[in-house]
């Protein structure tokens, strides 16, 4: 089982395998490859695409967060997706700092340079807002999916820059860490008892996470999925 854990606690070694890894997926462009799919908004990936979005917003990252972590793993069977805690780890991981890849994408004629802007719009969610919705139980998924998405849009806009912009923030390799904490929170709340069945409503074609062939209730638990968090 694969254990994404924190990436203000992961040592060097980690945080340099987490490093290598992406260069390698970079230079090979299956890297570049992820952020033209991300990119497309015909996935319905998002909730300000409407009714659909809202819904496969969360299976949808979380597939594509496996798609990565399975290239990264692919080439070294240790890697992992860190995640980025937000709301109580105030400072983008420092390990990250400088690593500002320039990665190619297809379609584009020119490599994408990542940049960031960090602090210059908005802020980041605050603990207690983002423990308050992991634990209602009242929500209904819609509500739930709806207020995470919010506060990932704070996220994103945060840290600006690539992040900051839909069709590109994939290739700054913060994005991952950022949407494994969106996941994490998720699972979160999935594994409350009063949550149980509290699912997409998802039908037709807009059960599969396309481009991949995976259908959202096939995503709906991590434990399946063969991955797990730790604090």
């Amino acid at each position: 089982m694969t254990v994404r854990q924190r990436a203000s606690a992961i040592g060097p070694a980690e945080q340099q395998r987490y490093t290598t890894v992406l260069t390698d997926l970079i230079n090979s462009g299956a890297y570049g490859d992820l952020v033209r799919i991300h990119g497309d908004m015909r996935h319905d990936q998002h909730g300000s695409m409407g009714a659909a979005g809202v819904q496969r917003f969360l299976p949808w990252h979380r597939d594509f967060l496996l798609k990565l972590e399975q290239q990264m793993q692919a080439i070294d069977g240790a890697a992992f997706i860190p995640y980025w805690r937000w709301s109580t780890d105030r400072v983008a991981p420092p390990w990250l700092a400088n690593f500002m890849p320039s990665v190619a994408v297809p379609g584009r004629r020119n490599p994408l340079q990542v940049r960031r802007h960090i602090g210059r719009h908005g802020q980041l969610p605050l603990a207690v807002d983002v423990d308050a919705l992991v634990n209602d139980t009242s929500l209904s998924y819609t509500e739930f999916t709806s207020q995470l998405e919010s506060f990932h849009n704070d996220v994103h806009n945060y840290v600006g820059g690539t992040m900051g912009n839909i069709m590109i923030s994939p290739a700054d390799p913060l994005f991952w860490l950022h949407h494994a904490e969106v996941d994490r929170l998720w699972s979160i709340w999935q594994g409350q008892p009063a949550n149980a069945g509290k699912t997409p409503t998802l039908t037709g074609p807009d059960l599969t996470l396309d481009p991949w062939p995976e259908t959202a209730p096939q995503v709906l638990s991590i434990a399946t999925l063969n991955y797990s968090y730790i604090p």
